[in-house]
């Protein structure tokens, strides 16, 4: 092989780390996705057996949380969204995740996404009656907010049967 050969194949492979940078990596891994839900079609059944507890939330994620609902409250849905899949990412079966999304997106005028969020996370809540009862009560405000008056009344029946 020629000096010439070898400065091509050299050229060729740096050319192609180049490519790979870290930089360009990090700069995916904060691109915004939007993550749906694996929301069930009616509201979790009482008869169904269920995990004993809804799934604990890391630290690093409770964090998170914390920090989107400051956006949150400050107007920066955006921003609280990219935290909150971000947490998600995290602690995927967490209840607590799941009620921020749908506070999230309740706030941005997002009913649907709002309750499909929400319902994901009364199932993730196990037996957890306290986390079922968030839930049943951000939905009387999700869909009174919808103007669904008999679905809120039936979320308010089932938070008051927990």
């Amino acid at each position: 092989m020629t000096i010439k050969h070898v400065l091509i194949l050299l050229a060729a492979v740096l050319l192609l780390a180049a490519c790979a940078t870290p930089g360009d990596m990090a700069s995916r891994e904060d691109a915004p996705t939007v993550e749906e839900p694996d929301a069930p079609e009616a509201a979790p059944e009482q008869d169904t057996p269920q995990r004993a507890t809804g799934s604990e939330l890391s630290p690093v994620a409770a964090n998170l949380l914390a920090s989107a609902q400051g956006l949150l409250n400050g107007g920066d849905t955006d921003g609280a969204l990219n935290l909150a899949q971000r947490a998600h990412r995290i602690s995927p079966d967490a209840a607590e995740v799941y009620f921020q999304l749908g506070e999230i997106h309740m706030a941005r005028g997002d009913y649907a996404r709002a309750e499909q969020f929400v319902l994901k996370g009364i199932d993730k809540a196990g037996n957890n009656e306290s986390q079922q009862r968030t839930g049943w009560q951000m939905l009387v405000d999700i869909r009174e907010s919808d103007g669904d008056m008999a679905g809120a009344r039936e979320a308010e029946q089932r938070a008051a049967n927990l």
